[in-house]
């Protein structure tokens, strides 16, 4: 299975626990969400390249060689004499929410359109396109790139996963919307909440449960995009900035509910939504039933918040051992 993820590869400058931006404390990580998920889903044994737009300077030599330490095929990746994109995130802790700048106008990625690539050659032998709302949220030139991939996409046979991943300071809701229902028609896999459905949609789901509104916000989704094949997302409930419960969602002909995670002295929470679509994705294209592909979607998430960095590092071995062990025994 060949799984080409394109979008934006970052820098991450993160503070350090009970630090703040003035004190200029930062530890570097690579990041971006497709970036994440093909780092993922080489972890799980897909054959995984990224395409992006990185500087031609040695900044840009450092983040290929990390992604390829992972396995990911960086062969795609196109270079220029631009900036690196970049964010730092001030982590929260306990009642102290975090908060992110954005550092990315004028970045590498943000020069992209379809003249930089040829599709044919690109998606080449490729079963899988995976991209994300952030790519389209850069610009307009991206938001058609991405369109027009899908369309290609469709049209070939290739199965497009596309997660709708709203960031409120790089669009509108209005921009969003626009773009979501151009977007939509081609996409088979899709990663979008009832917010998602209420305010770029402007649907209205009936039931007196959380889980009957959303089934119902679903099954309206798809009958206005019938080649949907499934949709997901999952619900967090913040309990303090350390400590998380997390269940995941996943409709097909109905929606199936995980079991609700509680994660507690969260290491590191940015990725946990990469690191979920990954693991869920790894169910889906290997058949697993539905139930289990959104559990080993679910604990993929659980144990990214455990470690550093925005990519999720486990193999399938140590996710699915946490499916059936849980934290209830030692690994020896």
């Amino acid at each position: 299975m060949k799984v080409l993820c394109m979008g934006e590869t970052l820098l991450r400058y993160s503070t350090s626990k009970g630090h703040r931006f003035a004190d200029l404390d930062f530890a570097v990580h690579v990041g971006g969400s497709e970036t994440n998920i093909a780092v993922s889903l080489a972890q799980f044994g897909f054959d995984t390249k990224m395409l992006t737009k990185l500087p031609d300077n040695a900044i840009g030599d450092a983040v290929i060689a990390f992604v390829r330490k992972f396995g990911v095929d960086t062969s795609p990746i196109l270079r220029n004499n631009m900036r690196m994109g970049a964010y730092f995130l001030e982590g929260g802790s306990g009642n102290r929410t975090s908060q992110v700048i954005y550092d990315r106008a004028y970045s590498a990625m943000t020069s992209f359109t379809l003249d930089d690539v040829e599709l044919d050659t690109l998606f080449n032998g490729v079963d899988v396109f995976v991209v994300s709302g952030i790519t389209a949220a850069l610009n307009e030139n991206l938001k058609n790139a991405v369109v027009e991939m899908l369309k290609y996409c469709r049209a070939k046979g290739i199965t497009t996963i596309y997660d709708n991943n709203y960031r409120a300071k790089l669009w509108t809701v209005e921009q969003a919307g626009k773009a979501f229902k151009e977007i939509l028609p081609y996409v088979d896999i899709l990663s979008a909440g009832y917010l998602d459905a209420q305010n770029f949609l402007g649907l209205t789901g009936s039931g007196e449960a959380f889980e009957d509104i959303l089934e119902d916000l679903y099954r309206q989704m798809k009958e206005m995009y019938p080649d949907i094949r499934c949709m997901t997302s999952t619900r967090r409930q913040i309990i303090s900035t350390s400590v998380n419960d997390l269940t995941g969602y996943l409709y097909t002909d109905k929606l199936y509910v995980s079991k609700t995670y509680h994660i507690d002295d969260i290491v590191d929470r940015v990725g946990g939504g990469d690191a979920y679509i990954s693991g869920l994705i790894y169910g889906l294209l290997t058949e697993k039933d539905p139930q289990e592909a959104l559990e080993f979607g679910c604990c993929a998430s659980v144990l990214k918040h455990t470690i550093h960095g925005d990519a999720n590092l486990f193999s399938v071995k140590e996710i699915e051992t946490f499916m059936n062990s849980g934290v209830s025994r030692i690994n020896r």
